[in-house]
């Protein structure tokens, strides 16, 4: 592509940043213009890239944002402030009912969700100003929330309202923070950031009338990054999922993998010698969407559109909002099937996967029935490889164009955020970012 030379060079530039100096390969530009360009060439030679994750921590200028920048996302950090500029999923709209409220830890950060009388979802912080008292264990009244201590009552901005034993109140003196909250295809978005509140996107198809969702979410105990990239990681899937319908050989029928920036994040590319291909998008900063492989025989077509939300930096969810098409005979018997899978899975996924990594029990020893055997091998390939900082170098090869690709793009990013620049304006327009598989 015409603009081949200037990418090389800034992912060149991206690599020297992040890996030790000694250590730096120069990548011929016709290898990365093949692994990041919807063109591929057929016979490119293998690239290896060392990646040294650099200090972790709080970024303060350009110079430091490095590959371990994507890793922290409290409240102040670089990725934290990067991942609050945008409409985050929080809590499935079914886990709170009317008159209800709850602590919520997201982003590393303790907040209070709650659902009024209207059935209205608000945000205020995570504990009452007056003896810090969680809030989520308030009692919700009309649209407001009254605080179990000494009842405090505060607004849906979070104005304090009323101070029971306080005559006369200073209510006008006291606040909480607030931040907006909505229902969206059966989750709860909130806006974390500051300043003005951006329009939260919208996915048309997922609220079409013959749209079946149904939702795949789960907690995984890694950083949010590593289910990230996982994404489009497609050699992992003949082998951490050998077992899993719709795979291949990876000697015999192998794809060549490309990415290319789009108007939303990274599309990636997988098409083997077969014809068979799958064509996946990353939204940034931290959406995926994917046509998925089928889960029961009379249906054949699911997409997947997935958020992986920070809960701590060791800890993150998956959001996962998966539609189905309603079909008349068929979508009750599929919900009935699918429900009685699930409530086979009693075992605890994360300690299993502890055990399994630190060869307690073995993997051929799991029952397969009673745990999500795909979510279980994603535990282990991403609590294995360990947080971002702590890594020891990464190799990269050509099937990892997607991941070069979306760290290339998170650093670019981070850095324009440290000095203060205009961001690049994502959105989502499923005509320029489709979805499709041959499995």
């Amino acid at each position: 592509p015409a603009d081949a030379q200037v990418l090389a060079q800034e992912l060149q530039t991206v690599i020297k940043e992040a890996v030790a100096p000694e250590a730096v390969p120069v990548i011929p530009e016709a290898v990365l213009a093949e692994h990041l360009s919807p063109a591929p060439a057929a016979s490119a030679p293998l690239f290896a890239i060392p990646i040294s994750p650099g200090p972790v921590g709080q970024a303060t200028t350009e110079e430091e944002v490095s590959f371990a920048s994507v890793e922290r996302t409290g409240p102040g950090t670089l990725a934290g402030t990067y991942l609050r500029s945008f409409w985050q999923p929080v809590l499935h709209s079914h886990e709170l009912q009317a008159n209800q409220a709850k602590p919520l830890r997201i982003l590393g950060q303790d907040l209070t969700i709650y659902r009024g009388a209207s059935g209205s979802v608000y945000i205020l912080g995570g504990r009452c100003p007056h003896r810090a008292m969680p809030l989520g264990l308030g009692r919700v009244e009309g649209e407001e929330l009254r605080c179990f201590y000494h009842g405090w009552r505060y607004d849906a901005a979070g104005q304090c309202t009323d101070q029971p034993a306080e005559r006369p109140a200073f209510c006008d003196k006291v606040r909480t923070e607030s931040y907006p909250a909505r229902d969206y295809i059966g989750l709860i978005f909130a806006y974390l950031g500051s300043g003005a509140v951006p329009e939260m996107p919208r996915y048309p198809s997922f609220e079409a009338e013959d749209a079946v969702l149904t939702y795949d979410s789960y907690e995984r105990a890694c950083n949010y990054f590593n289910n990230l990239e996982n994404l489009a990681d497609f050699a992992h899937i003949p082998y951490a999922h050998a077992e899993m319908m719709g795979t291949w050989d990876e000697h015999a029928d192998g794809p060549t993998v490309t990415a290319t920036e789009s108007i939303w994040g990274v599309t990636a590319l997988a098409r083997r010698p077969s014809g068979k291909e799958i064509l996946t998008q990353f939204g940034m900063p931290n959406i995926g969407h994917v046509q998925a492989l089928p889960d029961d025989p009379l249906v054949p077509y699911r997409e997947f559109l997935s958020w992986w939300v920070p809960v701590e930096d060791d800890r993150h969810i998956q959001f996962t909002v998966v539609k189905s098409k309603r079909v008349e005979g068929v979508t009750e018997g599929y919900l009935e099937r699918r429900a009685a899978r699930w409530a086979k899975r009693d075992i605890d996924r994360e300690q299993l996967a502890r055990d399994l990594l630190a060869g307690r029990k073995r993997y051929d020893d799991v029952d397969r029935d009673r745990v999500n055997m795909v979510f279980l091998q994603d535990d282990v390939a991403q609590m294995g490889v360990g947080p971002p900082s702590e890594r020891p170098p990464e190799r990269f090869g050509r099937a990892d164009a997607a991941v070069v690709l979306q760290r290339r793009m998170w650093i670019r990013e981070l850095k324009k955020l440290s000095r203060g620049e205009t961001l690049t304006n994502w959105h989502y327009d499923a005509n320029q970012v489709p979805v499709h598989a041959t499995y």
